[in-house]
């Protein structure tokens, strides 16, 4: 062969790398659940104060039903998760947070911002169940960080604060209930359950 066919050649096969290249899809960041959400007070608070209602309504009727939005808990997320999170002893590594709540899956959004680290996307899908003991039970779906997987560390932090950002509403009867019923869909969280002796 000739040199300037392998040149040819050469150019033409690094073309088509190009174009195949440009037809791959490659992950993209994660987006947020809620396009345009501003975390609200109002909102946090009504996260609150739903579940406060619903003890009320279990110290007189020994069962309780619960409903919250998820504009309701990315609220209380956003703006309570990071104190929460150090009164806990952990460190909460998300800024602009949100919650997503459908088809049975909470999706968990928010910018990682770590000292030495560019503010990333993430994002971890959970599925929230019941447990053999009645209370709430949180398994990992997915976790992705920018556009790879995200850390074991980072992702053991975030579903330890999902799972104790849910069961803290229910801590005044810690110990003392047992969840029969926990929907997730169309943008509302419901748990149900009764007093137990």
């Amino acid at each position: 062969m000739k040199p300037a066919s392998i040149r040819i050649c050469l150019a033409m096969s690094l073309l088509t790398m190009a174009v195949l290249a440009c037809n791959i899809n490659l992950p993209s960041n994660p987006q947020p659940p809620m396009a345009t959400f501003v975390p609200s007070q109002n909102d946090a608070s009504a996260f609150e104060k739903n579940f406060n209602d619903a003890i009320s309504q279990a110290q007189q009727t020994n069962t309780f039903n619960v409903t919250v939005t998820q504009q309701q808990l990315s609220s209380w997320v956003a703006l309570n998760a990071g104190v929460y999170a150090k009164q806990q002893g952990y460190d909460w590594p998300l800024k602009q947070a949100q919650v997503g709540l459908d088809n049975g899956k909470i999706t968990l959004y928010g910018v990682v911002s770590a000292q030495n680290v560019p503010d990333t996307p993430a994002e971890v899908i959970f599925t929230p169940s019941i447990d053999a003991n009645g209370e709430i039970a949180v398994k990992v779906d997915s976790g992705q960080f920018g556009i790879v997987g995200i850390p074991a560390a980072l992702l053991d932090s975030l579903t330890k604060a999902i799972k104790d950002a849910l069961s803290s509403q229910l801590q005044q009867i810690q110990g003392r209930y047992r969840l029969s019923s926990l929907v997730v869909a169309s943008g509302t969280l419901n748990v149900a359950g009764q007093i137990t002796p």
